[in-house]
C-alpha cells in the first residue's frame, strides 16, 4: 500500500512539474519570441520548410514550442529571402494586418492553446531533433525545422471567418503581361527610333533589352511564375515578339482612306494587340552597391496598366530591401524579397479592378470614317433614320447597361468618334470578346439590314476603326 502511494506521489509531482513547464512555455509563448527562416530542402506543394529559432531559458521548452512558433510566423510575419548561397524565396504572411490578431484574441488564444487547432497544420522534421542549440546569455536559441501546410492552413482561417477568401474574378482571370518600363529601357540604352508617317518617336526596344539583360529575363520568369500561382493567365513577352516579326501587316487597303488619318499603329499598339493581355506590368528596378561592393541593394518599382486604355491601375512602389545581400546575388532573387508583403495586396488590386470591368464593361473607342467612293454620308437616312443614329442605336443596345460616350459626328457627316463606351467582356454566346470581335456585329448588321460594306481594322487593342462603303 505504501508502495502504490508512493508511486501516486511521484507521478503527481511528475505531472505537476510537467504542467508548470507548460505554463511557463506558454507564457513565453504569448510573447512570440522566435525567428522564422526558409529552411534547404523540399516541401510538398502549398507547403512551407522553414527553420523556427525559439527563444527560452529551458532546452526542453523550446524545442517543444517550435511547432506553435513556426505556424504564428507562417500566419502573422512570413520571411525573407534567405541571404546566403541557397537563395530561397521569402514568403509573405497570409494575414499581413496586425489588427486582425488582436480582434481576434479569443479566437487566436484557442487556436494555439496547448493541443489546439494549430498542430493540425504543423510537421516536425527529424522527429523534432533541434538543428542547432546556441546558448544566448542566460537562455536558449533553438533550431528546428518543420513543415507548415500553408495552404491548408489559410483555407482553414477563411473558413473561420478570420480572413476573406482571396479575391475572386467573375469568369477568367485577366490577362497579363509583365515588360521592362520606358524608364528601365532607356537606362541601359535599350531603345529604338522610328519614323511613322514623318513623326520620330523613341519606343522601349523589349527584344534588346532581353537579349542584353538576363536579369530582366529571369526577373519576368519570377513574377511570372508568381501570377500563374496567383491564377492569372500570363502572356510571356518573348513569344509575343516573335508573333510580332511573323504577322503580316495587313494596312495597305486604308491608305486610299480620303477623309481622316487611317490607323497609325506604334510598334507598342501592334505588341499589345498581338499579345492580348488585358493587364500590362511594368517593371524597373536600380541596384547600389555598399560596404565597399561586397554587398548590395535593390529599389523596385512595379505599375500595372490597362493595355486597353492606359488607365493606371496600381503598383508596388519604390521599396528597398531590407537585407544586403552578396554582391553576387542576382536582380530576380532581391526583386522577390522587394516584394514580399506588396505582392499580394497588389493582386488584389488587378482583380478588384477586372472586377469591376466584368461588372460595368470595358472602355473602349470606337472611329467611323467614310470610304473615298462611298457617296453617302453619315447623314444619309436608311428606314427614315439617319446612318449615325442607326450605329448609336445599335451601340446602346450592346453595351453594358447602354453606357458610352456622347458621339462627336463631324459636320461633314465624314467621320464619328465615340469614346468610353462600355463592351461586354463576353458576347451574347458567354464568349470573350475584344473590341474586333464586337465590331463585327456592328458590321454584320449594317451587311444583313441595309446592304451597307464596310471594313474593320484595331488600333491596339482598345479603339476599332469602322471605314463605311467598301470591305
Amino acid at each position: 500500500m505504501k508502495r502504490v502511494t508512493l508511486l501516486a506521489a511521484v507521478l503527481l509531482l511528475a505531472g505537476s512539474i510537467f504542467a508548470s513547464q507548460q505554463t511557463k512555455a506558454d507564457e513565453q509563448t504569448t510573447q512570440w519570441r522566435y525567428e522564422l527562416q526558409p529552411a534547404v530542402g523540399q516541401a510538398a506543394e502549398g507547403s512551407a520548410l522553414v527553420r523556427v529559432w525559439t527563444y527560452s531559458k529551458k532546452a526542453n521548452i523550446a524545442v517543444g514550442q517550435a511547432a506553435k512558433n513556426a505556424v504564428h510566423g507562417i500566419i502573422f510575419k512570413g520571411y525573407a529571402t534567405s541571404n546566403d548561397d541557397s537563395r530561397i524565396i521569402g514568403r509573405d504572411a497570409i494575414i499581413a494586418d496586425a489588427n486582425i490578431e488582436a480582434a481576434n484574441a479569443a479566437y487566436f488564444e484557442q487556436f494555439f492553446a496547448t493541443g489546439g487547432a494549430y498542430q493540425r497544420y504543423v510537421s516536425e522534421v527529424n522527429n523534432g531533433v533541434p538543428d542547432q542549440i546556441l546558448k544566448v546569455g542566460k537562455e536558449y536559441k533553438i533550431g528546428v525545422t518543420v513543415v507548415v501546410m500553408v495552404d491548408q492552413l489559410r483555407k482553414r482561417l477563411e473558413t473561420d471567418g478570420i480572413i476573406a477568401p482571396a479575391n475572386e474574378v467573375t469568369g477568367k482571370m485577366p490577362t497579363i503581361m509583365v515588360v521592362p518600363s520606358s524608364v528601365y529601357c532607356n537606362n541601359r540604352k535599350a531603345i529604338k527610333t522610328i519614323n511613322e508617317n514623318g513623326s520620330v518617336t523613341n519606343v522601349p526596344d523589349y527584344e534588346k533589352a532581353l537579349l542584353e539583360n538576363n536579369d530582366l529575363v529571369q526577373a519576368i520568369a519570377a513574377i511570372n511564375a508568381r501570377l500563374t500561382k496567383r491564377g492569372f493567365e500570363v502572356k510571356n513577352l518573348n513569344s509575343a515578339l516573335a508573333t510580332v516579326k511573323t504577322e503580316a501587316r495587313e494596312d495597305a487597303a486604308l491608305k486610299s482612306i480620303e477623309y481622316g488619318e487611317g490607323v497609325q499603329e506604334t510598334a507598342i499598339d501592334v505588341l499589345r494587340r498581338v499579345a492580348k493581355a488585358d493587364i500590362w506590368i511594368e517593371i524597373d528596378w536600380n541596384e547600389n552597391l555598399v560596404k565597399g561592393g561586397s554587398q548590395k541593394t535593390l529599389t523596385f518599382t512595379m505599375s500595372a496598366i490597362d493595355a486597353y486604355t492606359d488607365f493606371f491601375i496600381g503598383g508596388v512602389s519604390p521599396s528597398t530591401s531590407r537585407t544586403e545581400y552578396a554582391s553576387t546575388f542576382n536582380a530576380a532573387v532581391m526583386i522577390e524579397s522587394a516584394i514580399q508583403g506588396q505582392f499580394e495586396p497588389f493582386c488584389n488590386t488587378l482583380v478588384t479592378y477586372f472586377n469591376t470591368l466584368v461588372e460595368k464593361g470595358r472602355p473602349i473607342k470606337m472611329r467611323v470614317m467614310m470610304w473615298k467612293d462611298f457617296d453617302e454620308t453619315l447623314m444619309s437616312e436608311y428606314d427614315g433614320y439617319e446612318l449615325h443614329e442607326i450605329i448609336e442605336d445599335w451601340i446602346a443596345d450592346n453595351t453594358v447597361k447602354g453606357k458610352y460616350g456622347s458621339p462627336d459626328v463631324s459636320p461633314s457627316g465624314n467621320r464619328m468618334t465615340i469614346e468610353q463606351i462600355r463592351m461586354p467582356l463576353v458576347n451574347k454566346k458567354g464568349r470573350d470578346q475584344d473590341p474586333m470581335r464586337w465590331a463585327r456585329e456592328l458590321r454584320n448588321m449594317l451587311n444583313t439590314d441595309y446592304g451597307i460594306e464596310s471594313n474593320l481594322s484595331s488600333k491596339g487593342l482598345g479603339e476599332v476603326l469602322l471605314v463605311i462603303g467598301s470591305k
